[in-house]
């Protein structure tokens, strides 16, 4: 079988919190009385205990090792798979094993013969959308799209849903449309995704990297499907929703890609159009931020905010862009500071500074020197901790996200160039003219 870029995620981490523990001698075979469960989590747990092993004896990782392990498995799956074949009668869950076997054996065949038998009928539970999902996988690894379909739309309708699985179904019936130059359904599907990325988004959980993926690739694609059938507009408005996903969770780095999308997919476009007037509907209460020092302002929480527009400044003294956008930001600190702004120049201890190793403490006292060197009026917040960047998605600075009187991301500027600081201004103006509400009592903390 190819190797999938984007395989299903959860097919080889199965399922049962249950490892069978064999004792059985290696070149030994397994006895009549080895259920078909018990053979298959033999096989499916053999990689970790085989890792272990290694660990424990301390060997260094070696990929050729490494390989040699999998192959291993595959035998494995491949004798356990045969020898369950040959039993004179299966049970119905017998068959959820057999292609399980042949699955971790990457017999394409075996597996989808197995699975079309488990799934004949009447099936339901975790198994049966696990067997939907392998079918998934090799139907369209032979070209068997209808038939894909079919499957697929039987787990969208069926429980429980993993939602990266769902997604990896439909990435994978995607790609397969677009090879097939069908884009109508390649753009189906890639809706699909893009559902189901946002679904699994609204959970606020998982790695953040892998959110952004998730949403970029899908986005990506669904724009792919819109602009080969001639839809220009709608492959535009996927990158505008995008965006605006992006500003609702918050995530600097999405923001930032669908922008470059925006850029790629329409090079004239005014991006002065993507300010917008009304909050963001998915947009939640932003991460609160994390701050081992304050320097010049007292340590506070953005829910204390609530009717003050905010802005963070994620920064660092070593960034040169940074340092282009000071100017702007000390004007805009004396113009509106009495309106109801606060500026919190976000940064973190990065170990360093002009070129020489810092303890902490030496890097703190270089950011108080800094701050007054530079005449930068408004507050620093200081982490020891990564947690502000992953929270807010930034992995390139400086970035900046506007928080409006009710305590809700409005608008994020990626950079230091000028289009973005001219926007980033006009839509600081935009919040301080919005009336907070009349519950919403103003914190003195900041003033």
């Amino acid at each position: 079988m190819k190797t999938k870029t984007l395989i299903l995620l959860t097919l080889f981490i199965l399922a049962s919190s249950t490892v069978a523990q064999s004792g059985r001698v290696k070149g030994e075979l397994p006895s009549e009385k080895q259920s078909a469960k018990m053979l298959f989590e033999e096989v499916n747990s053999y990689l970790d205990k085989r890792y272990q092993e290694l660990e424990q004896q301390k060997v260094p990782y070696d990929p050729k090792l490494e390989e040699s392990i999998k192959q291993q498995r595959r035998e494995l799956a491949a004798k356990y798979a045969s020898l369950l074949q040959g039993r004179p009668s299966l049970a119905k869950e017998d068959l959820y094993y057999l292609g399980m076997l042949f699955h971790l054996s990457e017999n394409a065949d075996g597996a989808l013969s197995s699975m079309r038998k488990f799934l004949d009928g009447s099936s339901e539970g975790e198994q049966a959308q696990l067997a939907r999902a392998v079918i998934v996988l090799y139907a369209v690894d032979k070209n068997l799209i209808t038939e894909a379909e079919e499957v697929a739309a039987a787990y969208g309708k069926n429980q429980p849903q993993d939602l990266r699985e769902r997604y990896g179904i439909e990435h994978l019936l995607t790609i397969s449309f677009h090879k097939a130059k069908n884009f109508g359904r390649m753009a189906f599907h890639a809706e699909q995704m893009f559902a189901t990325a946002q679904a699994f988004t609204s959970r606020k959980e998982g790695d953040v990297f892998k959110r952004d993926e998730m949403l970029l690739k899908s986005a990506t694609l669904l724009a792919e499907a819109f602009r080969l059938q001639n839809q220009k507009a709608k492959a535009l408005e996927t990158f505008h929703e995008l965006r605006r996903i992006a500003v609702g969770l918050p995530s600097g780095n999405l923001y930032k890609m669908a922008l470059m999308r925006l850029a790629v997919t329409d090079p004239q476009a005014d991006f002065g159009q993507i300010l917008e007037d009304a909050p963001n509907p998915i947009a939640s209460a932003p991460p609160e931020i994390h701050g081992s020092e304050w320097i010049d302002i007292e340590p506070t929480k953005l829910e204390s905010l609530r009717g003050r527009v905010v802005l963070l400044d994620f920064w660092a003294p070593w960034c040169g862009p940074c340092r282009y956008t000071f100017p702007k930001l000390q004007k805009w600190h004396q113009s509106y500071k009495e309106k109801g702004l606060v500026i919190l120049g976000v940064t973190k201890y990065y170990g360093h500074a002009d070129g020489k190793p810092l303890n902490q403490d030496e890097e703190l006292s270089y950011l108080r020197e800094f701050k007054k060197r530079n005449r930068l009026p408004y507050g620093f917040v200081v982490s020891d901790k990564t947690d502000n960047d992953f929270n807010y998605g930034v992995f390139s600075i400086p970035m900046s996200f506007l928080i409006d009187r009710k305590g809700k991301v409005r608008f994020i500027a990626a950079g230091a160039g000028e289009g973005e600081i001219e926007r980033l201004g006009i839509m600081l103006k935009r919040l301080l003219d919005e009336p907070a509400a009349p519950s919403q009592q103003v914190s003195e903390t900041a003033k």
